[in-house]
């Protein structure tokens, strides 16, 4: 195996009837607003898909618009989206890739820990060779189109967007599933269903490990 091979996709649930579902056929999709509102570490990200957001509900410190010689003061609300990006319904997962060096499968080690305090201690795995028949699968079932791709980290504002998110978020490594395009205040999911489930392509609490050849070192444990 090379170093960096995509190895395959982790979702972790506390909820082990939401990882349930999920294998039953349930695809659960959240808009972006949704992340933007909510309040949980790990879950929350006022600027979830976008350079900047205002939200008065969410108790933001005021700010003044200006139209030329007008100012607003009494916004509800204000989205800046960079370049063409748009809102879509996300379903996100946890990428897993071989670790090049020590240093990097003690990042690993961490970030995996960080996540499973943060999302919970059940997983679903997809291995990578599952990935594509899925991506058919889910294209098949959608009635919205479908986009994805691994999440790139940046420190710069002006590329923030569905796909790319801020250094603070790095530790998630999110692969992200897109659906369509929602308004900016959407909260309402996207759920569809296979009648078949996704069983045979997501697994539950599967044993996953980095180890020797002869099984006596373990370098990295999914379940642990």
């Amino acid at each position: 195996m090379e170093s960096n091979q995509f190895l395959g996709l982790v979702k972790f649930f506390r909820n082990e009837d939401f990882l349930d579902s999920l294998r039953g056929g349930c695809f659960h999709c959240t808009p972006p607003e949704v992340y933007r509102l909510d309040k949980q570490e790990g879950v929350s990200d006022k600027y979830e898909s976008c350079a900047y957001s205002y939200r008065k509900e969410r108790g933001d410190e005021p700010i003044t618009i200006t139209f030329g010689d007008i100012d607003i003061n009494d916004a509800l609300g204000l989205t800046v989206h960079n370049r063409t990006d748009k809102d879509a319904w996300m379903n996100c997962w946890f990428t897993l890739r071989l670790p090049k060096d020590q240093q990097a499968l003690d990042k690993l080690k961490e970030d995996v820990a960080k996540m499973k305090k943060q999302f919970g201690e059940h997983y679903a795995f997809i291995p990578a060779p599952n990935l594509k028949p899925l991506v058919s699968k889910l294209k098949e079932l959608s009635e919205k189109p479908l986009y994805c791709g691994e999440v790139e980290y940046c420190g710069d504002k002006s590329k923030w967007g569905n796909l790319v998110k801020s250094l603070e978020y790095s530790y998630q490594r999110e692969y992200r599933f897109l659906f369509g395009e929602c308004s900016t205040f959407e909260t309402e999911y996207y759920v569809f269903n296979n009648p078949d489930g996704f069983s045979n392509l997501i697994f539950k609490n599967t044993d996953f490990k980095m180890q020797s050849d002869d099984g006596e070192h373990v370098w990295f444990d999914l379940s642990t």
